[in-house]
């Protein structure tokens, strides 16, 4: 038995919960017209579509029909491309066009936001639908449904910056304290703060990504460094035709808020996209408050069948307080704006598509322990695909970019001064898909920056379709990470002839598809690891060093099984062994998930169980293992609203993430989605 404690909020949404599913009516449903095309808008027989939980294949004409309620998702995919997902909020009288581009042979997996529930792509990728989890974040959403994926966390919300900063992302055991092995990209540009190096992940905010995707490997020949351990694609929400708004609210336990504004249009011509939202908690610690407002605005034009352009601003504000460890310092706060704009263009012809990229994004921190600093990023990107026979795809990019800022702190009067760097890049690869069994891949990149001088990463991928639903995936990519220009020139020892990090990784995979309601997969990897950054010697005597080496090995397996028409299962382990653990990173992890289609309301049941860590860089000692439940219930409410209530750690689990932070206990919310 456990106690319940709640206080006024969580009494609120407790009741709210209660009266969901007697709300709810059935919703009318439309028919939907799917065509399947290739680059060359030729139409794709035998295509696979999954909508609302079912699976349909295309016919000889690439149509599919389906009955469906809107807004809905939809993952369209075949052998041998890239599976789309697309997001419908209605249900036009014409057609609706999807067109698959031919896939590269790596490891991946989307997670479609929002939407109805979507079946398992193809070999090369799978797709879980994650609204009905009950993530604010989308590193919240990574860490609850992949088991190659560790996120740290300190609180009901706010991950913080500084000393105190959790929300450091791991794939693999790759990613550094704070994140600079793991690069977080937004709609094709690379996301850090230009003198950390980090990503901030309070400003990613769930209800505003349309799709996430993880790359688990090095991705340094698309995007160089900080991506070493893998990459975090987010893509934002684009308008489809038509005028839409979606508002959303949520309030429980300990205060903790979340609104979102989405409104957006699309016309013949041109488009608009606009987003707001409000994110609070008074915590469940004294003394850790976090409120973040952030907007971003988009307008765009179409100006040919082939050719669309658009102009993207953004800007967030945040103020943060760490608590502290319950014994050691005392806790600071900080305070954090940054925004920023991007210029794109992109194309899709019959044999050529690609996109181009101009964006800037600056920031300014101020810390309560005297820390202040201003920073900026700036940088171009080009990538194009050509289609070179029907079995031969070749893209190749540049990207150039320069970062950097000055910091001083204002209580030890030290001037850090104002440092940058600039980096130069091209890239090509090579996709060749030979009788529909055999997939190779290469790829290269060279870069050269004002630093470090010129570095090569490249990589290799094979895939072979053993029999249908059965399909062998072996990989070998190299990654690298430059040196921050914190580690460069600021704290806590810098050391300006530092070098880039390395790692070499070697994979294989295989997919099975055993049954239309059964996809799993099991991969094994090898990861070497060099020239890694530590701190070395005994304070005050310490100096940044490359003298860290690891060797990572793992295995990884999941499962997603529809049992019943009404019943989904979904579930996945991830081991980990390495000669050189960092802190906070489990040896074993594993995820599960049960979603329950009601009838008039869906009910998802999920957990997080992570083993034993090491609680401190010199491993003495180490942190229990946990296991957390959650749960929410949703509830459509005519053709407009949805209901929903959230459960999260209803086992009330006593544990830490990070030394020192507690984590709450129960605690429930409950909030409405109104689309119109």
């Amino acid at each position: 038995m456990f106690k319940l404690c709640y206080d006024g909020p969580v009494q609120l949404s407790v009741r709210l919960c209660l009266p969901l599913v007697l709300a709810a009516f059935s919703l009318p449903a439309a028919t939907l017209r799917l065509r399947i095309v290739d680059a060359q808008r030729a139409a794709i027989p035998g295509a696979s579509v999954a909508v609302s939980g079912k699976t349909f294949t295309a016919d000889s004409s690439g149509l599919v029909e389906v009955d469906a309620v809107p807004p809905v998702s939809v993952l369209a995919s075949a052998p041998g491309f890239e599976p789309v997902a697309r997001r419908l909020d209605n249900i036009p009288e014409t057609p609706v066009e999807i067109a698959l581009y031919p896939a590269a042979v790596y490891s991946r997996v989307d997670v479609v936001v929002r939407g109805e529930e979507v079946a398992p792509g193809p070999v090369t990728a799978s797709a879980i639908e994650i609204e009905r989890l009950g993530a604010r974040t989308v590193f919240d959403a990574i860490d609850r449904l992949l088991p190659g994926v560790y996120v740290t966390r300190r609180g009901v919300m706010g991950y913080g910056i500084a000393a105190g900063g959790t929300g450091m992302v791991s794939i693999r055991g790759v990613g550094n304290s704070p994140n600079t092995g793991v690069l977080i990209v937004i709609d094709g540009r690379p996301d850090f703060m230009g003198l950390m190096g980090h990503p901030l992940p309070d400003f990613y905010s769930l209800p505003d990504a349309a799709v996430v995707s993880v790359t688990q490997g090095p991705a340094s020949v698309l995007y160089g460094s900080n991506a070493m351990g893998g990459a975090v694609e987010i893509k934002p929400a684009e308008p489809v035709e038509g005028i839409h708004t979606e508002l959303s609210g949520s309030l429980g336990a300990y205060h903790t808020g979340q609104y979102r504004l989405r409104h957006g249009a699309g016309f013949d011509r041109w488009f608009y996209n606009l987003t707001a939202g409000v994110d609070h908690t008074n915590g469940h610690r004294p003394r850790s408050h976090f409120r973040n407002q952030d907007g971003t605005l988009a307008l765009g034009a179409n100006l040919t069948p082939a050719w669309k352009t658009s102009l993207r601003g953004r800007y967030g504000h945040f103020v943060v307080e760490d608590p502290g460890p319950v014994t050691g310092r005392s806790g600071i706060w900080a305070s954090v704006g940054r925004g920023g704009f991007s210029w794109n263009a992109d194309n899709a012809a019959g044999r050529t598509w690609g996109y181009t990229r101009l964006y800037s994004s600056w920031g300014h921190h101020h810390i309560s322990d005297g820390f202040r600093s201003n920073d900026r990023t700036t940088g171009v990107r080009i990538h194009q695909h050509f289609l070179v026979s029907p079995s031969l795809v070749a893209d190749a990019g540049a990207d150039a970019l320069h970062y950097g800022g000055r910091a001083r702190n204002l209580l030890t009067r030290i001037d850090y001064g104002a440092h940058g760097e600039t980096s130069a890049a091209g890239f090509g690869r090579l996709h060749w898909n030979g009788s529909g069994r055999l997939r190779l891949h290469a790829g290269l990149r060279y870069e050269h920056s004002t630093i470090f001088g010129g570095i090569v990463a490249p990589e290799f991928g094979a895939g072979l379709r053993l029999k249908p639903g059965y399909s062998l995936h072996l990989s070998a990519a190299r990654g690298f990470r430059n040196p921050t220009i914190r580690e460069l020139y600021l704290f806590p020892a810098p050391n300006p002839n530092l070098r880039p990090e390395h790692a070499w990784m070697y994979q294989a995979s295989l997919q099975m598809q055993p049954a239309a309601a059964v996809a799993a997969s099991l991969t094994g990897y090898y990861a070497d690891l060099s020239n890694l950054i530590v701190l070395t010697g005994r304070f005050p005597n310490v100096t940044l060093l490359n003298s860290g080496a690891a060797l990572n090995r793992g295995l990884e397996a999941s499962l997603r099984w529809r049992m019943a028409r009404r019943v989904s299962l979904y579930g996945g382990y991830g081991g980990l062994h390495s000669t050189n653990l960092a802190p906070y990173l489990p040896r074993h992890k594993a995820t599960f998930g049960c979603e329950l289609d009601l009838g008039r309301a869906w009910l998802s049941v999920n957990s997080v169980s992570a083993g034993r860590r090491w609680a401190d860089a010199q491993k003495t000692r180490e942190l229990d293992g946990y296991t957390v439940p959650g749960l929410k219930l949703m509830v459509p409410v005519g053709s407009r609203w949805v209901l929903f209530g959230v459960v999260d750690n209803f086992a009330n689990q006593r544990y830490e993430v990070v030394t020192g932070y507690p984590m709450p206990g129960i605690n429930a919310s409950g909030g409405f989605t109104l689309r119109f």
